[in-house]
C-alpha cells in the first residue's frame, strides 16, 4: 500500500513538474548565472593584471583599442598569434565574432580534434538564437558590420531588457482628443540622426542597428554606420567589453539642448479648437531632435521656438497641429482681433499674421503635387501677413533670424527681396510676385494690393529639392 502511494505521489509530482514554467537555457536568468564567473573575473582585473596581458602582444603598445585588447585577453576571450602579435587592424572573421560572442555569454565548449575552431560555437550560437541558419555562409570571411550589430543585440538580449523608445509623455486633458499623437515614438529618429547613411542598411538589420546605437553598443563615426563594411580584432575587442560593462557604453539620448517642451494654447483662453486640423489647446508635447526625416525641420522649429522674445506687442502661440504635422507661431494683435471675428463665416479664428513649417510634405512623395519638389506647391516654410503694418513692426526682427537659418552667406540677399515685397505692400503699391533661387533653395514671394486686399507672403522650399534647372518660371 505504502509503494503504491508513493508510486502515485511520484507520479504526481512528475505531472506538476510538467506544469510548472520550464527555466529555458537561454531564458535571461540562466544567461547571467552562466556569465557571473566571467563578469566576476572582469570586476576584479588589476592595472597589474592588464599590464601582464599588454606584455605579450608586439604590436598594440600604442594602439587606441589596447586596454579593450588586454582586458578580453585577460578574459581568455580571443587571444594573439604564434609570433607574439595580435593584429588589432586585421578584419575579424565571421567564425572568429561567433567565438567571442558564444564566450561573453559564460560558454566554454570543447573543440573535437579534426573540427574547424569555430564549429561548436556556431552550434551553441544557433541553439541560442543568435545567429540563424544560413546567416553566414563562410565563418573564414569577415562579415558586414550590419550583421554584427544585429548578432550584437540579439545576443545582450539575452540578458538584458533594451529600451524601445525615449519619449516623456504630454499631457491632454482632453484624453479623448488627440490621445495618439505624433510624438509617442521618437527615439529612432533621433539614432537615424546619428548615421546619415542608414537608408542603405539591409531593412532586416536596421532595428537591431539602432538599438546598437540606443544603448552604446555599436555606433559608427562622422555620422554614418558603413553597414556593408567590416570590423577589425580591436573594435570586436571594444563590443564584447561592452556587452559585459554596461560602464562601458554610452547611451544615445536627447541632450536638453536638443528637445524642447510646449503647450499647445491661443490668444482667445481656450475658445478656439480644431479638431479637423488635429490642433488640440492645452495638449503638451515634447519635440525631441530628430524625429523628422530632415534636420533643417528640427533646425527651423527651435529656431522659431526660442526667438519668441523677438515679437513684440499682442500675443503669439508656437502650436502644432496633428493632422498633418504642422508648426505655427500665430501672432494675434489684441481682444479686440477675436471680437472682430469671433463671428466669422466660416467660423474661425485666424492670426492675420504667421509663420509655419508644412511638416507633412516632407512625406508626400516625389512626383505627387505639394512634395518639396513641387516648384509650385512644394514650398515647406511660409510667412504670411495680411495685416503688414502690425508685421513690420512686431515680427519682422523674428523673420530676420529664420531667414539667416535657411540662407546663411546668402542671408543679406535674401532679406532684400524679403524687405522689398514686404515694401509693396507696406506702400499700397500694385501686387507683384517673384521667384528667386539661393543656398540652394527656391523663394516665391508676394507683395502688394490685389482684389483681395494688402498682403505679404514669403515661401522658402526645402534645401537643394529645387535645382535651377526646376525651379519655378513665371510668365
Amino acid at each position: 500500500m505504502i509503494k503504491k502511494l508513493l508510486c502515485i505521489i511520484t507520479v504526481l509530482a512528475f505531472l506538476l513538474t510538467a506544469l510548472l514554467p520550464v527555466m529555458a537555457e537561454n531564458s535571461s536568468t540562466t544567461t547571467e548565472m552562466r556569465m557571473q564567473p566571467l563578469v566576476d573575473k572582469y570586476n576584479t582585473l588589476t592595472q597589474s593584471n592588464l599590464d601582464t596581458e599588454l606584455a605579450k602582444y608586439t604590436d598594440i603598445k600604442s594602439h587606441w583599442g589596447r586596454n579593450f585588447i588586454a582586458k578580453i585577453s585577460a578574459l581568455e576571450i580571443i587571444s594573439g598569434f604564434p609570433d607574439g602579435s595580435f593584429r588589432p587592424n586585421d578584419k575579424l572573421l565571421g567564425g572568429q565574432y561567433i567565438l567571442m560572442l558564444v564566450r561573453a555569454i559564460g560558454y566554454r565548449p570543447e573543440v573535437p580534434q579534426g573540427v574547424p575552431y569555430y564549429k561548436p560555437f556556431v552550434d551553441i550560437a544557433l541553439n541560442e538564437g543568435i545567429l540563424k541558419k544560413g546567416e553566414i555562409s563562410d565563418y573564414t570571411k569577415p562579415i558586414s558590420r550590419e550583421l554584427a550589430a544585429s548578432l550584437a543585440r540579439r545576443t545582450i538580449g539575452k540578458y538584458e531588457t533594451i529600451p524601445k523608445d525615449y519619449f516623456v509623455k504630454g499631457s491632454d486633458p482632453y484624453p479623448s482628443k488627440g490621445n495618439k499623437g505624433f510624438f509617442d515614438n521618437v527615439y529612432v529618429g533621433y539614432q537615424k540622426l546619428k548615421m546619415t547613411d542608414y537608408p542603405t542598411v539591409t531593412g532586416k538589420y536596421l532595428q537591431d542597428v539602432i538599438d546598437c546605437y540606443r544603448i552604446g553598443l555599436l555606433t559608427g563615426s562622422n555620422n554614418k554606420f558603413n553597414p556593408k563594411g567590416t570590423l577589425t580584432r580591436a573594435e570586436v575587442s571594444v563590443i564584447i567589453i561592452k556587452l559585459l560593462d554596461k560602464n562601458a557604453r554610452v547611451e544615445s539620448v536627447p541632450s536638453a539642448s536638443e528637445s524642447f517642451k510646449w503647450k499647445n494654447s491661443n490668444a482667445n483662453n481656450g475658445e478656439y479648437d480644431n479638431e479637423a486640423a488635429g490642433f488640440y489647446e492645452n495638449k503638451e508635447y515634447t519635440l525631441y531632435k530628430g524625429l523628422f526625416p530632415m534636420m533643417e525641420i528640427w533646425e527651423t522649429a527651435q529656431t522659431m521656438y526660442k526667438n519668441r522674445n523677438l515679437i513684440t506687442g499682442g500675443k503669439i502661440d508656437f502650436t502644432y497641429a496633428e493632422k498633418d504635422k504642422s508648426f505655427a507661431i500665430n501672432y494675434f494683435n489684441s481682444k479686440d482681433h477675436f471680437d472682430k471675428y469671433m463671428n466669422d463665416i466660416y467660423g474661425l479664428i485666424l492670426p492675420l499674421n504667421g509663420i509655419g513649417i508644412a511638416t507633412q510634405r516632407s512625406q508626400i512623395k516625389k512626383g505627387q503635387k505639394e512634395s518639396l519638389y513641387d516648384n509650385s506647391n512644394g514650398w515647406l516654410y511660409e510667412i504670411s501677413s495680411y495685416e503688414v503694418d502690425k508685421y513690420n513692426k512686431h515680427l519682422k526682427n523674428y523673420s530676420y533670424e529664420l531667414i539667416k537659418l535657411w540662407f546663411g552667406k546668402d542671408y543679406e540677399q535674401a532679406k532684400k527681396i524679403h524687405d522689398k515685397y514686404l515694401n509693396y505692400s507696406l506702400n499700397d503699391m500694385s501686387w507683384r510676385h517673384g521667384v528667386y533661387f539661393l543656398n540652394g533653395r527656391q523663394i516665391y514671394v508676394i507683395g502688394g494690393r490685389s482684389e483681395g486686399g494688402i498682403s505679404f507672403g514669403f515661401q522658402v522650399w526645402a534645401k537643394d529639392y529645387i535645382t535651377k534647372n526646376t525651379m519655378l518660371r513665371l510668365n
